[in-house]
């Protein structure tokens, strides 16, 4: 029995990270509020801009910046294969052959992407990510590629349209928040067409993927909680990867408190603006950013760990590293629920002996040594309490902290980061005479300056 397919929506929304971002560029350039919206003429639409644009920048001589994302994204694609014809009239009914629709058929496959009935069937020559034509023993028998439906075709070669494009790779997101997909996705289509227009040289150079997911973010925290993933690929026919990287559901109250509390905001400004002298290629917006995300296989807590570099070699101006401390507070108590004054007692008898010695820098390089390690500090707080109790002082009791303090993984850890940068700070606005004396580069920071949510500002988000 031949199976109709007028009872089939045109386009859905999937799981699948790929496809899900395809489908909301195909509603975002159809200006429907969701995939779910989009009709059949809708999808005519996006389908003749699709086969417009494949054509044109597919038979330009010059290889324009958008040839080079489709490339890398499909690169043994007929339109994008270095051996394609560069004839307009030749090559437009070959992309139009991609996204013909599909016809009722006896004997029709479930979508690999939404179940809708087709007979159309792809593999990696036009799928991102998916197996070659010979791994037959992962797809259907007999098949020589995944089934897919028409919507899910337009989908999956919208998909650079909503994703963050290089010229190399691709980055798309998934989070609980629908509006935070669609959000992201709209700013990268408006992004895609100045690639289309201008090329890559006319974007800013440091605004990534994480920015724009932090903005998006930051626009819906006033909705329930939500985390986001990005997902990260390569499809070139050399070395294909797939990176993953997550932020916490708390991504959102910690966005707003670092930018209604001044002292947050500020010791974010300006370790983006020290993340940018170190690291000139990234650029300060984009490396301040993804130290709020979390790659699978990498160390956690990047912004805790980035704000212990700049402490080790800390400023002697009390303004920035106060501002670098309130911001570590702020990250620990939205993040883990930290009460940053148990550490009290243990910050006044670490700094009260280090200030004890006439010189205290070598003191202070003894704590610098201890300070991340559960055994070493142990020891060092031991002796720091017997010192002072021998020169007539009186040593904090830190029985209420020092089990947490002391104890060994990740936990342990932060709160032993979060005392040494209470610790500096204090010693910094003591004018203890441990390090340099203050510079310019220091305190020219504007006090004022804020994180940049403005929607059309996310590239430049900071």
């Amino acid at each position: 029995m031949t199976t109709t397919l007028t009872t089939q929506p045109a386009l859905a929304s999937t799981t699948h990270p790929l496809q899900r971002c395809g489908a909301w560029a195909v509603a975002i350039l159809a200006d429907r509020p969701e995939p779910g919206a989009v009709t059949r003429d809708d999808l005519d639409t996006v389908a003749a801009r699709l086969v417009d644009d494949i054509t044109t920048v597919s038979t330009q001589a010059d290889n324009p910046d958008w040839w080079k994302v489709l490339f890398a994204l499909y690169p043994n694609a007929k339109p994008t294969h270095a051996s394609r014809t560069r004839d307009a009239v030749t090559l437009r009914p070959l992309v139009a052959d991609l996204f013909t629709p599909d016809r009722p058929h006896p004997h029709p496959l479930p979508c690999t992407f939404c179940s809708a009935p087709t007979e159309v069937r792809w593999a990696k020559v036009h799928l991102p990510l998916f197996d070659t034509v010979n791994a037959l023993n992962t797809r259907p028998p007999g098949s020589a590629g995944w089934p897919v439906c028409r919507g899910c075709r337009v989908a999956m070669w919208a998909l650079p349209y909503g994703a963050w494009v290089t010229a190399g790779s691709a980055t798309v997101v998934t989070c609980a928040a629908p509006a935070v997909e669609r959000r992201f996705a709209a700013r990268n289509v408006t992004r895609a067409m100045r690639v289309q227009q201008t090329g890559f040289t006319g974007l800013p150079a440091d605004a990534n993927a994480e920015a724009v997911t932090l903005a998006a973010l930051r626009a819906h925290a006033a909705d329930a909680p939500v985390d986001a993933v990005l997902w990260s690929f390569k499809n070139d026919n050399q070395e294909p990867w797939l990176r993953v990287s997550s932020t916490r559901l708390a991504i959102g109250r910690l966005l707003v408190r670092i930018e209604s509390d001044p002292a947050s905001r500020q010791g974010w400004h300006r370790l983006r603006r020290a993340l940018a002298r170190r690291d000139k290629d990234s650029g300060g917006y984009a490396a301040v950013a993804r130290t709020l995300f979390v790659d699978e296989h990498g160390s956690a807590d990047r912004l805790l760990r980035a704000l212990h570099h700049q402490f080790t070699t800390a400023p002697a101006d009390p303004v920035t590293t106060d501002a670098w401390r309130r911001l570590a507070r702020t990250y620990q108590e939205e993040m883990y629920g930290m009460n940053v004054e148990r550490l009290a007692p243990a910050r006044r008898l670490v700094v009260a002996w280090i200030v004890a010695e006439r010189n205290p820098r070598g003191r202070f390089n003894e704590y610098v040594l201890a300070a991340g390690n559960a055994y070493a500090l142990h020891k060092l707080l031991m002796e720091a309490g017997a010192r002072l109790l021998r020169d007539g002082g009186q040593p904090a009791d830190l029985s209420g902290i020092a089990p947490t303090l002391l104890s060994n993984g990740p936990e342990g850890w932060r709160w032993r980061a979060q005392l040494f940068f209470e610790v500096v700070a204090d010693l910094v606005a003591a004018k203890a005479p441990i390090g340099r004396k203050p510079t310019e580069d220091d305190a020219d920071d504007e006090v004022g300056d804020t994180i940049r949510f403005d929607p059309h500002a996310e590239e430049v988000y900071a």
